[in-house]
Protein backbone atom coordinates (compact mmCIF):
# COMPACT_ATOMS: atom_id res chain seq x y z
CA UNK A 1 0.00 0.00 0.00
CA UNK A 2 1.87 3.23 -1.31
CA UNK A 3 1.00 6.88 -1.39
CA UNK A 4 1.55 7.05 -4.94
CA UNK A 5 -0.56 4.02 -5.95
CA UNK A 6 -3.71 5.77 -4.95
CA UNK A 7 -4.31 7.91 -8.45
CA UNK A 8 -3.08 4.58 -10.51
CA UNK A 9 -5.51 2.59 -8.55
CA UNK A 10 -8.96 5.34 -9.99
CA UNK A 11 -7.22 5.41 -13.29
CA UNK A 12 -7.67 1.89 -13.70
CA UNK A 13 -10.68 1.62 -11.99
CA UNK A 14 -12.16 4.97 -13.05
CA UNK A 15 -9.89 6.94 -16.09
CA UNK A 16 -12.90 9.22 -16.89
CA UNK A 17 -14.39 10.35 -13.40
CA UNK A 18 -13.82 13.95 -12.48
CA UNK A 19 -10.58 13.83 -10.24
CA UNK A 20 -9.70 17.77 -9.61
CA UNK A 21 -11.57 20.66 -10.37
CA UNK A 22 -9.75 24.02 -9.87
CA UNK A 23 -11.33 27.10 -11.24
CA UNK A 24 -11.68 26.24 -15.11
CA UNK A 25 -9.21 23.56 -14.71
CA UNK A 26 -10.73 19.94 -15.02
CA UNK A 27 -8.72 16.62 -14.75
CA UNK A 28 -10.08 13.00 -14.82
CA UNK A 29 -8.07 10.18 -13.10
CA UNK A 30 -6.48 9.33 -16.68
CA UNK A 31 -4.82 12.74 -16.69
CA UNK A 32 -4.00 13.05 -13.52
CA UNK A 33 -2.54 10.17 -13.27
CA UNK A 34 -0.45 10.44 -16.55
CA UNK A 35 0.58 14.32 -15.51
CA UNK A 36 1.96 12.79 -12.17
CA UNK A 37 3.87 9.62 -13.64
CA UNK A 38 5.65 12.61 -16.21
CA UNK A 39 6.80 14.68 -12.89
CA UNK A 40 7.60 11.84 -11.31
CA UNK A 41 9.62 10.59 -13.85
CA UNK A 42 10.85 14.27 -14.97
CA UNK A 43 12.32 14.13 -11.37
CA UNK A 44 14.11 11.07 -11.42
CA UNK A 45 15.85 12.18 -14.74
CA UNK A 46 16.85 15.34 -12.66
CA UNK A 47 18.62 13.20 -10.17
CA UNK A 48 16.10 12.72 -7.41
CA UNK A 49 16.66 9.33 -5.47
CA UNK A 50 14.92 7.29 -3.10
CA UNK A 51 14.94 9.07 0.68
CA UNK A 52 16.04 12.42 -1.45
CA UNK A 53 13.35 14.74 -0.43
CA UNK A 54 11.56 17.21 -2.10
CA UNK A 55 10.45 20.59 -0.67
CA UNK A 56 7.06 22.32 -2.30
CA UNK A 57 6.42 26.37 -1.20
CA UNK A 58 3.08 26.19 -2.79
CA UNK A 59 -0.45 27.57 -2.56
CA UNK A 60 -3.44 25.38 -3.14
CA UNK A 61 -3.33 24.19 -7.23
CA UNK A 62 -3.51 21.51 -8.57
CA UNK A 63 0.42 21.26 -9.42
CA UNK A 64 0.50 20.73 -5.18
CA UNK A 65 -1.80 17.88 -5.53
CA UNK A 66 0.86 16.54 -8.86
CA UNK A 67 3.82 17.51 -6.71
CA UNK A 68 2.51 15.75 -4.01
CA UNK A 69 1.81 12.05 -5.58
CA UNK A 70 4.80 12.29 -8.21
CA UNK A 71 7.23 13.09 -5.31
CA UNK A 72 5.90 9.82 -3.24
CA UNK A 73 6.00 7.70 -6.97
CA UNK A 74 9.82 8.28 -7.52
CA UNK A 75 10.38 7.09 -4.03
CA UNK A 76 11.47 10.40 -2.40
CA UNK A 77 9.84 12.52 0.59
CA UNK A 78 7.59 15.44 0.52
CA UNK A 79 7.88 18.61 2.41
CA UNK A 80 5.42 20.83 2.51
CA UNK A 81 6.25 24.44 3.11
CA UNK A 82 3.21 27.02 4.33
CA UNK A 83 3.42 29.57 1.43
CA UNK A 84 2.99 32.35 3.68
CA UNK A 85 6.24 31.48 5.25
CA UNK A 86 9.02 34.35 5.47
CA UNK A 87 12.81 33.58 4.25
CA UNK A 88 14.34 32.43 7.81
CA UNK A 89 11.44 29.98 7.87
CA UNK A 90 12.02 28.37 4.90
CA UNK A 91 15.99 28.63 5.04
CA UNK A 92 15.72 26.66 8.22
CA UNK A 93 13.37 23.92 6.87
CA UNK A 94 15.17 23.39 3.73
CA UNK A 95 18.22 22.95 5.32
CA UNK A 96 17.10 20.72 8.15
CA UNK A 97 15.79 18.16 6.18
CA UNK A 98 18.50 18.97 3.67
CA UNK A 99 16.18 18.99 0.33
CA UNK A 100 17.84 18.33 -2.65
CA UNK A 101 14.98 20.14 -5.04
CA UNK A 102 12.29 23.10 -3.97
CA UNK A 103 9.23 23.55 -5.73
CA UNK A 104 7.85 27.15 -5.39
CA UNK A 105 4.94 29.28 -7.24
CA UNK A 106 4.59 32.48 -8.82
CA UNK A 107 4.52 34.21 -4.95
CA UNK A 108 7.21 32.94 -3.26
CA UNK A 109 10.11 32.38 -6.73
CA UNK A 110 11.79 35.40 -5.47
CA UNK A 111 11.87 35.03 -1.92
CA UNK A 112 13.35 31.71 -2.57
CA UNK A 113 15.76 33.03 -5.53
CA UNK A 114 16.74 35.74 -2.96
CA UNK A 115 17.49 33.13 0.14
CA UNK A 116 19.08 30.49 -2.20
CA UNK A 117 22.95 31.20 -1.37
CA UNK A 118 21.72 29.73 2.00
CA UNK A 119 20.00 26.99 1.07
CA UNK A 120 23.09 24.36 0.63
CA UNK A 121 21.94 21.04 0.01
CA UNK A 122 19.26 22.36 -3.09
CA UNK A 123 20.44 21.20 -6.30
CA UNK A 124 17.30 22.30 -7.99
CA UNK A 125 14.66 25.05 -7.71
CA UNK A 126 11.32 23.99 -9.82
CA UNK A 127 9.37 27.14 -10.61
CA UNK A 128 5.09 27.15 -11.35
CA UNK A 129 3.93 30.08 -13.11
CA UNK A 130 6.77 32.04 -13.13
CA UNK A 131 10.49 32.05 -15.12
CA UNK A 132 13.39 33.40 -13.21
CA UNK A 133 17.49 32.22 -14.01
CA UNK A 134 18.27 29.37 -12.29
CA UNK A 135 14.95 27.79 -11.62
CA UNK A 136 13.54 24.71 -13.97
CA UNK A 137 10.55 25.01 -15.52
CA UNK A 138 7.42 23.18 -14.13
CA UNK A 139 5.36 22.55 -17.46
CA UNK A 140 8.63 21.93 -19.11
CA UNK A 141 9.80 19.19 -17.32
CA UNK A 142 6.60 17.57 -17.66
CA UNK A 143 6.44 18.00 -21.08
CA UNK A 144 9.97 16.38 -21.47
CA UNK A 145 9.26 13.23 -19.85
CA UNK A 146 7.57 10.00 -20.46
CA UNK A 147 4.18 8.71 -18.92
CA UNK A 148 4.76 5.57 -17.86
CA UNK A 149 4.32 4.41 -14.41
CA UNK A 150 7.92 5.31 -12.86
CA UNK A 151 9.95 1.67 -12.12
CA UNK A 152 10.93 2.08 -8.26
CA UNK A 153 10.73 -0.35 -6.22
CA UNK A 154 9.61 1.18 -2.83
CA UNK A 155 8.96 -0.28 0.43
CA UNK A 156 5.79 0.61 2.25
CA UNK A 157 7.47 0.77 5.54
CA UNK A 158 9.60 3.82 4.19
CA UNK A 159 9.47 7.28 5.06
CA UNK A 160 7.24 9.55 2.17
CA UNK A 161 6.71 12.67 3.86
CA UNK A 162 7.89 15.01 6.68
CA UNK A 163 5.80 17.64 8.07
CA UNK A 164 6.95 20.09 9.99
CA UNK A 165 5.76 21.39 13.79
CA UNK A 166 6.71 24.12 15.68
CA UNK A 167 8.57 22.43 18.34
CA UNK A 168 8.68 24.29 22.06
CA UNK A 169 12.72 24.90 21.79
CA UNK A 170 11.50 27.23 18.94
CA UNK A 171 12.82 25.36 16.46
CA UNK A 172 10.29 23.45 13.68
CA UNK A 173 10.71 19.43 14.46
CA UNK A 174 9.98 17.37 11.09
CA UNK A 175 7.45 14.45 11.99
CA UNK A 176 8.57 11.58 9.43
CA UNK A 177 5.68 9.80 7.69
CA UNK A 178 5.12 6.25 6.30
CA UNK A 179 3.28 5.07 3.24
CA UNK A 180 1.81 2.25 5.37
CA UNK A 181 1.04 4.52 8.44
CA UNK A 182 -0.84 7.39 7.33
CA UNK A 183 -2.72 5.54 4.83
CA UNK A 184 -3.81 3.22 8.33
CA UNK A 185 -4.83 6.49 9.25
CA UNK A 186 -6.82 7.67 6.42
CA UNK A 187 -8.43 4.36 5.97
CA UNK A 188 -9.85 4.61 10.09
CA UNK A 189 -11.12 7.92 9.20
CA UNK A 190 -13.12 6.31 5.95
CA UNK A 191 -14.98 3.49 8.34
CA UNK A 192 -15.92 6.37 10.81
CA UNK A 193 -17.33 8.48 7.81
CA UNK A 194 -17.79 6.56 5.33
CA UNK A 195 -17.51 8.35 1.41
CA UNK A 196 -19.36 7.25 -1.02
CA UNK A 197 -19.03 7.41 -5.20
CA UNK A 198 -21.59 10.30 -5.48
CA UNK A 199 -19.69 12.47 -2.94
CA UNK A 200 -17.60 15.50 -4.07
CA UNK A 201 -15.53 17.13 -1.87
CA UNK A 202 -14.07 20.57 -1.40
CA UNK A 203 -10.92 22.17 -0.22
CA UNK A 204 -10.12 25.50 1.12
CA UNK A 205 -7.76 24.81 3.59
CA UNK A 206 -4.35 25.17 2.99
CA UNK A 207 -3.07 21.39 1.30
CA UNK A 208 0.55 21.73 2.32
CA UNK A 209 -0.93 21.98 5.71
CA UNK A 210 -1.22 18.93 7.58
CA UNK A 211 -5.42 19.02 7.68
CA UNK A 212 -5.67 19.71 4.14
CA UNK A 213 -3.17 17.12 2.96
CA UNK A 214 -5.26 14.58 5.07
CA UNK A 215 -8.52 15.19 3.68
CA UNK A 216 -6.75 15.19 0.26
CA UNK A 217 -5.31 11.55 0.62
CA UNK A 218 -8.69 10.85 2.04
CA UNK A 219 -10.91 11.68 -1.31
CA UNK A 220 -8.51 9.96 -3.28
CA UNK A 221 -8.13 7.24 -1.63
CA UNK A 222 -12.16 7.61 -1.98
CA UNK A 223 -11.91 7.93 -5.60
CA UNK A 224 -14.36 10.84 -5.36
CA UNK A 225 -13.25 14.44 -7.18
CA UNK A 226 -12.14 17.18 -4.88
CA UNK A 227 -12.67 20.61 -5.95
CA UNK A 228 -9.63 23.06 -4.58
CA UNK A 229 -9.80 26.78 -3.71
CA UNK A 230 -7.06 29.12 -3.26
CA UNK A 231 -7.67 29.56 0.52
CA UNK A 232 -11.06 29.87 2.92
CA UNK A 233 -13.24 32.32 1.88
CA UNK A 234 -16.68 32.51 2.67
CA UNK A 235 -18.63 33.93 -0.16
CA UNK A 236 -16.44 31.70 -2.26
CA UNK A 237 -16.75 28.62 -0.43
CA UNK A 238 -20.25 28.98 -0.24
CA UNK A 239 -20.66 29.71 -4.58
CA UNK A 240 -18.61 26.62 -5.51
CA UNK A 241 -20.38 24.49 -3.25
CA UNK A 242 -23.47 25.49 -4.74
CA UNK A 243 -21.96 25.81 -8.36
CA UNK A 244 -20.47 22.07 -8.06
CA UNK A 245 -22.89 20.89 -5.70
CA UNK A 246 -20.45 19.72 -2.94
CA UNK A 247 -21.49 17.10 -0.52
CA UNK A 248 -18.32 17.90 1.95
CA UNK A 249 -16.03 20.48 3.09
CA UNK A 250 -14.17 20.75 6.34
CA UNK A 251 -12.04 23.21 8.72
CA UNK A 252 -11.08 23.99 12.35
CA UNK A 253 -14.60 24.60 13.91
CA UNK A 254 -14.34 27.93 14.66
CA UNK A 255 -13.67 28.85 10.85
CA UNK A 256 -17.22 27.36 10.43
CA UNK A 257 -18.20 30.04 12.64
CA UNK A 258 -17.60 32.18 9.76
CA UNK A 259 -20.14 30.64 7.61
CA UNK A 260 -22.94 30.78 10.25
CA UNK A 261 -21.81 34.86 10.50
CA UNK A 262 -22.02 35.78 7.14
CA UNK A 263 -24.92 38.12 5.61
CA UNK A 264 -25.55 35.47 2.77
CA UNK A 265 -26.14 32.26 4.95
CA UNK A 266 -29.96 31.91 4.64
CA UNK A 267 -30.03 32.64 1.19
CA UNK A 268 -27.25 30.21 -0.27
CA UNK A 269 -28.20 26.64 -1.00
CA UNK A 270 -26.27 24.03 1.11
CA UNK A 271 -28.90 21.49 -0.22
CA UNK A 272 -25.71 19.03 -1.73
CA UNK A 273 -23.80 19.25 1.45
CA UNK A 274 -24.28 16.02 3.75
CA UNK A 275 -20.69 16.74 6.01
CA UNK A 276 -19.85 18.96 7.32
CA UNK A 277 -16.11 18.17 9.39
CA UNK A 278 -14.36 19.94 11.87
CA UNK A 279 -11.66 20.01 14.47
CA UNK A 280 -11.18 21.66 17.45
CA UNK A 281 -9.60 20.88 20.71
CA UNK A 282 -11.49 23.97 22.53
CA UNK A 283 -14.62 26.11 22.61
CA UNK A 284 -18.02 25.84 22.06
CA UNK A 285 -19.16 25.22 18.72
CA UNK A 286 -22.65 25.05 19.26
CA UNK A 287 -23.81 28.57 18.44
CA UNK A 288 -22.25 28.38 14.54
CA UNK A 289 -23.72 25.16 14.08
CA UNK A 290 -27.13 26.02 15.14
CA UNK A 291 -26.60 29.06 13.05
CA UNK A 292 -26.17 26.91 9.91
CA UNK A 293 -28.85 24.35 10.93
CA UNK A 294 -31.23 27.25 10.97
CA UNK A 295 -30.89 27.54 7.15
CA UNK A 296 -33.54 25.62 5.64
CA UNK A 297 -31.75 23.85 2.81
CA UNK A 298 -28.80 22.50 4.75
CA UNK A 299 -29.76 19.05 5.84
CA UNK A 300 -26.59 17.67 6.29
CA UNK A 301 -25.11 16.76 9.40
CA UNK A 302 -21.59 17.14 11.53
CA UNK A 303 -18.15 15.61 12.18
CA UNK A 304 -16.23 16.66 14.98
CA UNK A 305 -12.45 14.69 15.04
CA UNK A 306 -9.24 15.17 16.82
CA UNK A 307 -5.46 14.38 15.68
CA UNK A 308 -2.03 16.06 15.90
CA UNK A 309 0.92 15.78 13.30
CA UNK A 310 2.70 13.34 15.58
CA UNK A 311 -0.46 11.02 15.44
CA UNK A 312 -0.37 10.70 11.62
CA UNK A 313 -4.00 11.72 11.65
CA UNK A 314 -7.42 11.80 13.46
CA UNK A 315 -7.48 9.44 16.66
CA UNK A 316 -10.82 10.82 18.03
CA UNK A 317 -14.52 11.43 16.64
CA UNK A 318 -17.76 12.69 17.46
CA UNK A 319 -20.34 11.81 14.98
CA UNK A 320 -23.15 13.32 13.21
CA UNK A 321 -25.63 11.48 15.66
CA UNK A 322 -23.78 12.31 18.73
CA UNK A 323 -23.06 15.61 17.63
CA UNK A 324 -27.18 16.00 17.24
CA UNK A 325 -27.65 14.65 20.76
CA UNK A 326 -25.38 16.91 22.37
CA UNK A 327 -27.08 19.94 20.54
CA UNK A 328 -30.44 19.03 21.49
CA UNK A 329 -29.19 17.90 25.09
CA UNK A 330 -26.56 19.92 26.22
CA UNK A 331 -25.25 17.46 29.14
CA UNK A 332 -22.70 18.31 32.29
CA UNK A 333 -20.05 17.71 30.86
CA UNK A 334 -20.94 19.40 27.68
CA UNK A 335 -20.25 16.58 24.86
CA UNK A 336 -20.23 19.24 22.42
CA UNK A 337 -16.81 20.63 23.66
CA UNK A 338 -15.06 16.94 23.71
CA UNK A 339 -12.64 15.17 21.44
CA UNK A 340 -15.34 12.87 21.16
CA UNK A 341 -14.30 9.14 21.40
CA UNK A 342 -10.95 7.17 20.34
CA UNK A 343 -11.46 6.02 17.08
CA UNK A 344 -10.55 2.44 16.01
CA UNK A 345 -6.92 0.58 16.63
CA UNK A 346 -6.31 3.85 19.18
CA UNK A 347 -6.24 4.33 22.80
CA UNK A 348 -6.24 7.86 24.40
CA UNK A 349 -5.26 7.41 28.12
CA UNK A 350 -5.26 10.12 31.19
CA UNK A 351 -1.73 8.81 33.27
CA UNK A 352 -0.23 10.06 36.14
CA UNK A 353 3.19 11.40 36.72
CA UNK A 354 3.74 7.55 37.00
CA UNK A 355 2.85 6.71 33.62
CA UNK A 356 -0.66 4.76 35.30
CA UNK A 357 -4.39 5.36 34.06
CA UNK A 358 -6.35 8.04 36.40
CA UNK A 359 -10.37 7.22 37.66
CA UNK A 360 -12.81 8.29 34.96
CA UNK A 361 -13.13 12.12 35.81
CA UNK A 362 -9.63 12.50 37.19
CA UNK A 363 -7.41 15.02 35.22
CA UNK A 364 -4.71 13.12 33.63
CA UNK A 365 -1.19 13.32 31.10
CA UNK A 366 -2.80 12.66 27.36
CA UNK A 367 -0.94 9.05 26.02
CA UNK A 368 -2.21 8.03 22.85
CA UNK A 369 -1.23 5.07 21.26
CA UNK A 370 -2.07 3.33 17.34
CA UNK A 371 -0.74 2.90 14.41
CA UNK A 372 -0.54 5.88 12.56
CA UNK A 373 2.24 7.66 14.97
CA UNK A 374 4.93 9.35 13.87
CA UNK A 375 8.34 7.46 13.12
CA UNK A 376 9.83 10.22 14.87
CA UNK A 377 11.18 13.50 14.33
CA UNK A 378 13.69 14.03 11.54
CA UNK A 379 17.47 14.31 13.09
CA UNK A 380 16.18 14.35 17.00
CA UNK A 381 16.51 11.51 18.36
CA UNK A 382 16.48 12.62 21.85
CA UNK A 383 12.90 14.90 21.15
CA UNK A 384 11.53 11.15 19.94
CA UNK A 385 13.05 9.64 22.97
CA UNK A 386 11.09 11.82 25.24
CA UNK A 387 7.85 12.18 23.10
CA UNK A 388 7.63 8.13 22.79
CA UNK A 389 7.72 5.73 25.32
CA UNK A 390 6.95 2.09 25.06
CA UNK A 391 4.95 2.91 22.02
CA UNK A 392 2.97 5.75 23.50
CA UNK A 393 3.11 9.09 22.67
CA UNK A 394 3.58 11.36 25.20
CA UNK A 395 1.72 15.12 24.54
CA UNK A 396 1.94 16.94 27.06
CA UNK A 397 -1.82 17.75 27.46
CA UNK A 398 -3.68 17.29 29.90
CA UNK A 399 -7.38 15.73 30.01
CA UNK A 400 -10.31 14.10 31.25
CA UNK A 401 -11.94 10.88 30.21
CA UNK A 402 -15.44 9.85 30.82
CA UNK A 403 -16.67 6.59 31.77
CA UNK A 404 -18.08 6.76 28.51
CA UNK A 405 -14.90 7.47 27.35
CA UNK A 406 -15.32 10.75 25.98
CA UNK A 407 -12.49 12.96 26.39
CA UNK A 408 -11.85 16.79 27.09
CA UNK A 409 -9.40 18.55 26.97
CA UNK A 410 -8.21 20.25 29.81
CA UNK A 411 -4.73 22.54 29.15
CA UNK A 412 -2.18 22.37 26.76
CA UNK A 413 0.81 21.79 29.53
CA UNK A 414 3.24 22.33 25.86
CA UNK A 415 1.75 25.97 25.64
CA UNK A 416 0.41 25.48 22.18
CA UNK A 417 -1.20 27.67 20.23
CA UNK A 418 -3.86 26.44 17.52
CA UNK A 419 -4.85 29.59 15.51
CA UNK A 420 -6.77 29.12 12.40
CA UNK A 421 -6.38 25.91 11.84
CA UNK A 422 -2.37 26.16 12.43
CA UNK A 423 -0.24 24.43 15.08
CA UNK A 424 2.23 27.64 16.99
CA UNK A 425 4.28 27.58 19.95
CA UNK A 426 5.13 30.45 21.94
CA UNK A 427 8.94 29.80 21.78
CA UNK A 428 9.71 30.66 18.38
CA UNK A 429 7.87 34.27 18.66
CA UNK A 430 9.27 34.70 22.00
CA UNK A 431 12.93 34.05 20.15
CA UNK A 432 11.84 36.52 17.56
CA UNK A 433 10.47 39.09 19.82
CA UNK A 434 13.34 38.88 22.50
CA UNK A 435 15.49 40.29 19.78
CA UNK A 436 13.55 43.67 20.17
CA UNK A 437 15.69 45.84 21.96
CA UNK A 438 13.32 47.88 23.86
CA UNK A 439 11.88 44.13 25.18
CA UNK A 440 12.99 43.10 28.21
CA UNK A 441 10.89 40.25 28.69
CA UNK A 442 8.59 38.25 26.60
CA UNK A 443 6.06 35.64 26.84
CA UNK A 444 3.29 34.38 23.95
CA UNK A 445 -0.11 33.16 24.84
CA UNK A 446 -3.00 32.01 22.96
CA UNK A 447 -6.49 34.08 23.83
CA UNK A 448 -10.02 32.64 22.66
CA UNK A 449 -11.01 34.35 19.21
CA UNK A 450 -14.24 34.02 17.77
CA UNK A 451 -12.85 34.13 14.41
CA UNK A 452 -9.59 31.74 14.51
CA UNK A 453 -10.08 29.63 17.89
CA UNK A 454 -7.51 31.03 19.46
CA UNK A 455 -5.00 34.10 18.61
CA UNK A 456 -1.68 34.98 19.10
CA UNK A 457 -0.65 37.63 21.59
CA UNK A 458 2.14 38.85 22.99
CA UNK A 459 2.85 39.81 26.44
CA UNK A 460 5.78 42.40 27.11
CA UNK A 461 7.94 43.94 29.45
CA UNK A 462 9.30 46.77 28.14
CA UNK A 463 11.13 49.69 28.19
CA UNK A 464 9.32 53.27 28.12
CA UNK A 465 8.49 54.36 24.74
CA UNK A 466 7.84 51.09 23.22
CA UNK A 467 4.41 50.56 20.98
CA UNK A 468 2.96 47.78 20.15
CA UNK A 469 3.02 49.47 16.44
CA UNK A 470 6.65 48.95 16.97
CA UNK A 471 6.94 45.30 18.33
CA UNK A 472 3.99 44.12 15.34
CA UNK A 473 6.70 45.70 12.56
CA UNK A 474 9.71 44.28 14.16
CA UNK A 475 8.65 40.83 13.77
CA UNK A 476 6.97 41.90 9.86
CA UNK A 477 9.36 39.59 7.58
CA UNK A 478 10.51 37.27 10.52
CA UNK A 479 7.88 35.42 11.21
CA UNK A 480 4.86 34.10 9.13
CA UNK A 481 1.42 35.34 9.13
CA UNK A 482 -0.10 33.20 10.94
CA UNK A 483 2.76 33.24 13.82
CA UNK A 484 2.82 37.06 14.25
CA UNK A 485 0.71 38.47 17.72
CA UNK A 486 -2.37 40.06 16.54
CA UNK A 487 -1.99 42.05 20.18
CA UNK A 488 0.66 43.39 22.33
CA UNK A 489 -0.14 43.84 25.83
CA UNK A 490 2.58 45.51 28.24
CA UNK A 491 3.49 44.43 31.67
CA UNK A 492 5.09 46.41 34.78
CA UNK A 493 6.30 42.70 35.36
CA UNK A 494 5.14 38.84 35.02
CA UNK A 495 3.88 36.82 37.98
CA UNK A 496 6.95 34.26 38.69
CA UNK A 497 6.40 31.59 41.05
CA UNK A 498 8.56 30.57 44.47
CA UNK A 499 12.19 30.14 42.31
CA UNK A 500 11.66 33.06 39.77
CA UNK A 501 9.89 31.16 37.12
CA UNK A 502 7.36 33.07 34.87
CA UNK A 503 3.67 31.63 35.90
CA UNK A 504 2.35 31.00 32.30
CA UNK A 505 -1.15 30.67 32.95
CA UNK A 506 -1.19 33.39 35.42
CA UNK A 507 0.25 35.52 32.25
CA UNK A 508 -2.25 34.09 30.08
CA UNK A 509 -5.22 34.66 32.12
CA UNK A 510 -4.28 38.75 32.55
CA UNK A 511 -3.84 38.54 28.60
CA UNK A 512 -6.97 36.75 27.89
CA UNK A 513 -8.94 39.45 30.59
CA UNK A 514 -7.22 42.76 28.23
CA UNK A 515 -7.73 40.82 25.02
CA UNK A 516 -12.16 40.63 26.12
CA UNK A 517 -11.50 44.33 27.04
CA UNK A 518 -10.37 45.52 24.23
CA UNK A 519 -13.33 43.91 21.69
Amino acid sequence: MLIGDLVAANRRRNPDGEALIFGDQRMNWSQLDRRVNRLANGLIGRGLRPGDRVAYILSNCTQLVEMYFAVAKAGGISVGIMPRSVGREISYIVNDVGAKIVAVGAETLSQVMEISGDLGSVERVISIGAGAGGADDYEALIAGAPETEPDIAIDPNSVFAIKYTTGTTGFPKGCMRTHIKYLTNVLVYLSKVPHFADDRALIGMPISAGLGVHMLTTHVLAGIPTIIRPKFEVEDLFEWIERERATMTFAILSLFDRFADHADLARVDLSSLRLLTGTSATGDSRPGMQRIQANSTFLGGFVNAYGSTETGGYVSYMLPGEVEEALNNPGTPDRMSSLGTEAPLFRIEAVDKDMQPVAAGEFGEMMVRGPSMTEGYWNRPEDTARAFKDGWLVTGDIIVKDEAGYIWLAGRSRDMIKTGGVNVYPAEIEAVLAEHPKVDLISVVGVSDHEWGEKVVACAVAREGCTEAEILDFCADKLAGYKKPKNVFFFDEFPTNEVGKLVKKDIAAAAQILSDAAK
